[in-house]
């Protein structure tokens, strides 16, 4: 007689990682690191001018390494082109801090729309969950899903504010090797747990009733 296993449900921080995983986390923390470590040890060993050189001679070894792997040409020239503008953001500002300006003004965007959504009563979340295909564009119970909504845009918007509050004042003290350090961090590794973690709370609120 045959016996039968149950599965047993991933607890949630095994999924997350397992969404992280999915969403090439790992690859994205890596692309992401390598131009903003290279560009830290040469501001610091030598100047501002020769982190940009290093930034962008790594980020041209990296996109031709994932070309190379077969990735798509459409995400790494993305990947290329922010560490360009990044880059340019120090021969227009003079200053090795620049490198960071476009950083500073991406999370006040975010955070002002993140804000104003939640006054308005339109979640962010809401809209760009629909937009992907994770949230129905018709929910059974607008409301609930609202509500829900509310509370993730709450926590982006606190996600994005939490940038400002840290990385603002080490800006203004032109304190470059403190703010890149914490820029590693709050930059594309949080960004992305945070997106698997979105993934993770929208996607089994939506199972919950069923389950």
């Amino acid at each position: 007689m045959a016996v039968q296993t149950i599965e047993r449900p991933r607890s949630g921080a095994a999924e997350m990682w397992g969404k992280f995983r999915a969403m090439g986390g790992p690859q994205h923390i890596v692309d992401g690191a390598a131009p903003a470590v290279a560009f830290l040890l040469a501001y610091a060993t030598i100047d501002a001018k020769m982190g940009v050189l290093f930034a962008l001679g790594t980020a041209g070894a990296v996109a031709v390494y994932r070309l190379l792997k077969g990735d798509s040409i459409r995400v790494v020239s993305v990947s290329l082109i922010t560490v360009v503008v990044f880059s340019l953001f120090v021969g227009i500002t003079g200053e090795g801090r620049g490198f960071y300006l476009p950083d500073l003004i991406i999370c006040v965007v975010c955070t002002v729309a993140f804000g104003l959504t939640l006054l308005t009563g339109r979640p962010l979340s809401g809209w760009a969950c629909r937009k992907i295909g994770l949230e129905p564009a018709e929910p059974a119970d607008p409301d609930a899903r609202n509500l829900l909504h509310r509370r993730i845009t709450l926590v982006w918007f606190g996600f994005w504010a939490a940038h400002l509050v840290i990385m603002v004042p080490l800006y203004l003290a032109n304190k470059v090797v403190l703010l890149g350090s914490v820029a590693l961090v709050l930059g594309k590794p949080a960004l992305v747990l945070m997106l698997a973690g979105t993934w993770l709370w929208v996607r089994r609120s939506l199972h919950a009733p069923a389950q």
